[in-house]
């Protein structure tokens, strides 16, 4: 998830003693930022996309609001549980062999 600029910034903030929740949060915030552009992304490709699969749903309407909202939801979901392994890792980082390393 992280690129490799991001590990040697995150050291350096835990070397100049920022709290693991503050990493964390910074981590997820990141991710957050990232899947909200994926979401109004998609959301305006499934929109303009509806057209074409009209013929091929079926007892759903192509612009259904409720499913597109509880996709969203979802996928955001997932996306939170996903990030939150790394970015637990991110804040147990030991900044001097980050440093050291870069």
């Amino acid at each position: 998830m992280q690129s490799s600029a991001a590990v040697p910034k995150l050291g350096i903030r835990m070397a100049l003693g920022t709290a693991p929740g503050v990493i964390v949060r910074l981590v997820l915030s990141h991710v957050a930022a990232l899947v909200a552009i994926g979401l109004l992304v998609g959301a305006a490709l499934s929109m303009w996309s509806s057209q074409f699969v009209r013929a091929l749903l079926y007892g759903l309407e192509p612009r259904d609001p409720t499913t597109l909202i509880a996709s969203a939801v979802v996928l955001a979901g997932v996306a939170v549980i996903a990030a939150s392994l790394p970015a637990w890792h991110a804040s147990r980082i030991d900044p001097a062999e980050v440093v050291r390393e870069s």
